[in-house]
Order: structure tokens, then C-alpha cells, then sequence
């Protein structure tokens, strides 16, 4: 037995409305897709692909606020592209980049680093490059000197409670 939607649930306010999602690699696939969605829930929708005609066909399909046609691994270009945009972002997905295909154990282990380090290196880019150097400063002023969470066997090293980044700070163990 089936029942008919209630109108309040069949009118919900959408998810997303009044936000700004950003999309690194959104002019196909999943980044199309995902800004598909996004536009369905309301937010506006910022673009960026390497390809000039299917990034431009890809925001005339889903009404893009802006786009910008750039290799997201050219870091230059990714610093101009953030230093441009509009405040605030509220969320940034970062598709680009094509993915190794293949079974890990067939890769040899410099092909599994390159896979893997790309895609991480690319992450690390787009964040630094979207919170700027001032707010990264500012975060390693308040917070001492950082290293990586897989440092934390080693002794003198803690993570501190109240640091939101996934960091680790030089200072006795608590």
C-alpha cells in the first residue's frame, strides 16, 4: 500500500539554496553531475574545466553563475582563479584530473605513488590556494609548528584538541 505525499513534504526548502559550490573538473562526469545537483538544491554554481567548449556547454546545461577554462594542476593558474572569485564559497569539489585505471597490485610502485600523490597534491593545492597564505599563516601562528598526523607515534608529538586541521603540533603529550 502506497501513500500520497504530504504537501508540506512534497514542498521542502532546498538544501543548498543561497550557497556557492564551486566545481574543479565540472564540466563532465562526476563534476557535472554533482553541479547538476547542486543547482537542484538552489546553490549557484562555479564551473572550471580544461576544455573551452564543453566547459561552455556544460554551464548553459545547468545555468553555471561562472566559469573558467584552466589545467587545475597549474598552480598559477589556480591562485588566479581563487584570487578572483566572488566571497563566500561555501563548498569547493575538486574532480579534476584523470585517475590511473587499473588494479593497484598490477601497478609497479611508482605508478601507484603517481596516482595516488596527484590527487592528494591537487587537494592540498586547491585548499591552500582557496583559504589563501594569510589564513594558513595565521592557523600556523595560533597553533606552532604543524606535521603530518602519521608523525604522532613519534615521542614530543600531540594533536591538539582544539585545531580543527588535521595537524600535529611540536609540545609535550597531555
Amino acid at each position: 500500500m502506497t501513500s500520497a505525499p504530504t504537501p508540506a513534504a512534497a514542498q521542502r526548502e532546498p538544501e543548498l539554496a543561497g550557497q556557492t559550490v564551486v566545481l574543479i573538473g565540472g564540466s563532465a562526469s562526476i563534476g557535472l553531475e554533482t553541479a547538476r545537483r547542486a543547482r537542484a538544491e538552489g546553490a549557484d554554481v562555479i564551473l572550471t574545466g580544461r576544455t573551452p567548449d564543453r566547459l561552455k556547454q556544460a554551464a548553459a546545461e545547468v545555468g553555471a553563475q561562472r566559469t573558467a577554462a584552466f589545467n587545475a594542476s597549474d598552480s598559477a593558474a589556480l591562485a588566479s582563479f581563487f584570487g578572483d572569485l566572488p566571497a563566500p564559497i561555501d563548498h569547493v569539489l575538486v574532480t579534476a584530473g584523470g585517475p590511473s585505471y587499473g588494479p593497484l597490485l598490477a601497478m609497479d610502485s611508482a605508478q601507484v605513488r603517481e596516482a595516488v600523490s596527484d590527487h592528494i597534491v591537487l587537494g592540498l593545492e586547491v585548499a591552500r590556494k582557496r583559504l589563501g597564505q594569510d589564513e594558513a599563516r595565521r592557523h600556523a601562528a595560533a597553533h606552532g609548528r604543524h606535521r603530518w598526523p602519521t608523525h604522532r607515534s613519534r615521542p614530543g608529538y600531540r594533536r591538539r584538541r582544539h585545531c580543527r586541521a588535521a595537524c600535529v603540533h611540536r609540545g609535550p603529550r597531555a
